[in-house]
């Protein structure tokens, strides 16, 4: 891990286990609203992401229709790298979990994740989120 302050990276490690905490709550946004900067020029983009959702108000719709589609959901980040630098912190590695949905199926949470934040008002906040799938390397 990279660091440069280490009361800066523990801050945002303890952001990034408070955004992993709100992503197992089903609820309608609430506790996504709560780890994010609720500003327009927040992103998210999800393994199975078509599109880019810019801004807080489209994400907190977005959290409220995703999460209907689950019963249960447990991710967090493993092999984190964390960068500070001023204001803004980005972190990479693993996002690994399960999830139940709602049809009965299973899902294994198995992703490359980039998560940045923000300092604001003394709060480390996401402010972008981008995981995607592993690519299959053939052997």
């Amino acid at each position: 891990m990279t660091t440069s302050d280490d009361a800066d990276v523990e801050g945002v490690r303890n952001a990034s286990k408070a955004f992993y905490k709100a992503l197992a709550a089903l609820d309608d946004g609430t506790a996504m609203q709560s780890v994010w900067a609720n500003e327009p020029y927040v992103t998210y983009v999800g393994p199975h992401s078509t599109s880019i959702i810019i801004g807080w108000e489209e994400q907190k719709r977005y959290w409220k229709a995703f999460n209907t589609e689950f019963t249960a959901r447990q991710a967090s980040i493993a092999n984190a790298h964390i960068r500070v630098v001023g204001h803004l912190a980005w972190e990479i590695g693993s996002e690994v979990g399960h999830a139940e949905m709602n049809n009965g199926n299973s899902r294994t949470i198995d992703w490359i994740v980039t998560n940045v934040f923000e300092r604001i008002e003394g709060l480390w906040l996401m402010v972008s989120h981008h995981a995607q799938p592993k690519p299959f390397v053939r052997v």
